[in-house]
């Protein structure tokens, strides 16, 4: 299968989120590897997370 990856910029009021950056990878995973059929399989997708600190 090919190898994709996404870019998913989270944006945080000052240095506490709820979750952590393996949760919210995890989750943009399984999320957007649903929108695939699996008829046809699944890409390897993998999440490059970054962080932008708002004040």
């Amino acid at each position: 299968m090919e190898k994709q990856t996404i870019t998913v910029t989270i944006k945080t009021q000052g240095e506490n989120c709820e979750m952590t950056d393996a949760e919210i990878k995890k989750w943009y995973e399984e999320k957007i590897a649903g929108l695939f059929n699996p008829e046809y399989g699944t890409p390897e997708i993998t999440v490059d997370l970054k962080r932008e600190i708002t004040e």
